[in-house]
């Protein structure tokens, strides 16, 4: 891309330093081993001494000192890396983890840097495995701590030098691939990757969301793939526009689980089976809030929270309320009040709107997934749990649609073909009121009124 720059006199280029007593003078362009990036970096030298000189003012040479600059940050990176893998090895070699009370070095070292297990991880792993020339290359710029780190593995997978040496024009996601092709896989290295699974559920620092992170042996993850590909395309309706392949699993496996955690036991033969099956029935979702006026006067967007401690906002507040049984905690300090277990709607009127709608109300919806009775007017706006103003919905116009995506069902649309209205923030359409002299003739007549009179 400044390949023209090459042009500039090289004695302006940025000095060649000196390294220790066993390397020859290297300069910058030496800085990392590929070829391609000793070559970008004599562009970068060129271009820094042309931005310093008043006979240049072009916006390319900007580009390529702003390029070289962010090349030069990196480059203290990896030698600071270089001196953090000497530290490790001195501290493993006498031993501090256990001195400290740590399990294992890793868990040291991330708690000491305050960085990730897996930056914690690659540290250890290379000040268990390289000479101290070898540290002492990275400490000088003479290699990349990056390029290093997969080299190392490279070898120790027994990888040919040959092939190492041709690695280094290649960039790090393609060295990876070279890595994956080499590694040998045996029996015992399968039954400990097996043994190694993992799934956790780590809440966000603000507690907005929650991370979920883990492990899966190579077969293991293909067959979770496709079954939650398989389950996503099903979970979504017809016409609707899809979402992208991760949310799509990600509704999978809400759906999945959910469909697991209302599944009914089989009938107990005796009575003792039929308390065992009544205690081990779903729990309700419990809604905590730890401060009740707050919540009210910001309309829930404030000091709610699900037990498992993640803050939530008014459409998860909804959703809890309109899916079924709900118990309602307020936390003041150490005090703690009990509102009790709560339904929204009888079970007997549940039961009659799903009878009565016989599907999904949704106009042109035909999905009989997970079908849920709904509120055409909140609870919020004050609707009430009256049978006209319920109507069945599937998961996906329910869940997503509705509680997910801020989206209403016109109250003035037909039983039978329910519209859904944008958000109110982003559409100032509101439904118009039937015109009173119609409504009264209807009345009279005794006719439905499904939608507003023209």
């Amino acid at each position: 891309m400044y390949d023209y720059l090459l042009d500039y006199p090289d004695q302006d280029t940025v000095q060649p330093r000196i390294g220790n007593g066993t390397q020859t003078c290297r300069s910058d362009s030496d800085l990392f081993t590929s070829r391609y990036q000793r070559e970008r970096q004599r562009v970068y030298d060129r271009a820094h001494g042309m931005v310093n000189s008043d006979a240049y003012a072009h916006g390319d040479v900007e580009d390529a000192k702003a390029e070289a600059a962010l090349v030069r940050e990196q480059v203290k990176v990896s030698r600071a890396r270089g001196g953090q893998i000497g530290w490790v090895r001195h501290m493993l070699r006498r031993g501090a983890a256990a001195r400290f009370g740590y399990r294992n070095p890793t868990e040291m070292v991330a708690s000491r840097l305050d960085v990730r297990r897996s930056t914690a991880r690659d540290l250890v792993y290379l000040a268990e495995r390289l000479a101290d020339t070898q540290i002492d290359s990275i400490r000088q710029g003479a290699v990349s701590y990056e390029r290093i780190l997969v080299e190392t593995r490279l070898a120790e997978a027994g990888v040919s030098e040959e092939v190492i040496e041709a690695s280094r024009d290649l960039d790090l996601e393609e060295v990876k691939r070279v890595l994956q092709a080499h590694r040998r896989m045996s029996r015992a290295d399968e039954r400990a990757v097996f043994e190694g699974q993992y799934l956790t559920l780590q809440p966000s620092l603000d507690g907005s969301h929650v991370q979920l992170n883990g492990r899966l042996g190579a077969l293991e993850a293909d067959i979770c793939r496709q079954g939650l590909d398989r389950r996503g395309e099903t979970v979504v309706p017809a016409g609707e526009a899809r979402p992208d392949a991760g949310q799509r699993r990600a509704l999978a496996l809400t759906t999945l689980c959910q469909d697991e955690l209302d599944r009914q036991p089989e009938p107990g033969r005796t009575t003792a089976d039929r308390f065992r099956a009544a205690r081990r029935r779903r729990e309700p979702a419990v809604m905590v809030v730890a401060n009740q006026q707050l919540a009210e006067t910001s309309e829930f967007e404030q000091g709610v929270a699900v037990l498992a401690g993640a803050r939530v906002g008014p459409d998860t507040v909804d959703l809890i309320r309109c899916v079924g049984r709900t118990e309602v905690i307020t936390v003041v300090g150490q005090d703690i009040v009990q509102h009790g277990s709560t339904t929204g709607v009888r079970p007997s009127l549940r039961r009659a709107v799903l009878a009565r709608d016989d599907g999904c109300t949704i106009d042109g919806c035909t999905s009989t997934y997970r079908l849920e009775v709904h509120h055409v007017i909140p609870r919020s706006q004050g609707g009430t749990h009256v049978a006209e103003n319920l109507t069945t919905l599937c998961w996906w116009h329910h869940h997503v649609a509705v509680h997910r995506r801020g989206m209403r069902i016109d109250p003035q649309s037909p039983p039978r073909r329910r519209r859904l209205l944008p958000p109110r923030p982003t559409c100032g359409y509101q439904p118009p009121d039937p015109d009173p002299h119609a409504l009264a003739i209807l009345k009279a007549l005794h006719v439905p009124t499904n939608r507003a009179p023209p």
